[in-house]
């Protein structure tokens, strides 16, 4: 089972976005965060194999915040997450990037395509 931890400004999106992965892709959420600080903390603590940022998350999730993440859950995938499909340039630091405006199955498969090569690449080497 894949362990999931959100980070996005609005819970109505995490909790249908963690609806749809628990349902779908028997996915296990860790955590569900709001700002860039817990998400730093959870990410530690939790150790999830992804962790699925939104770019409105306060603190703005730059590159040396994702660099901070890395640090603290290094063997996670990080895929930056945004209702705007133009912020899709904004991912450096992240493994990949999510359209949240997207139907649902075009979310499933990006998320299923990130966790299968995070699977098949084994352990990261950051």
């Amino acid at each position: 089972m894949n362990r999931i931890l959100l980070a996005d400004s609005n819970p109505t999106l995490r909790s249908a976005l963690a609806l749809l992965l628990e349902t779908r892709l028997s996915a296990q959420i860790v955590g569900q965060v709001s700002s860039m600080e817990s998400l730093l903390c959870e990410a530690a603590a939790t150790q999830p194999d992804l962790i699925i940022v939104g770019l409105e998350l306060p603190g703005k999730p730059a590159r040396e915040r994702m660099l901070a993440l890395r640090e603290k859950a290094p063997r996670a995938c990080i895929l930056l997450a945004s209702t705007r499909p133009e912020s899709a340039n904004l991912t450096e630091g992240t493994d990949a990037f999510l359209c949240e405006t997207d139907p649902p199955e075009t979310i499933l498969n990006t998320i299923q395509k990130i966790i299968l090569r995070n699977n098949q690449e084994g352990e990261r080497h950051v």
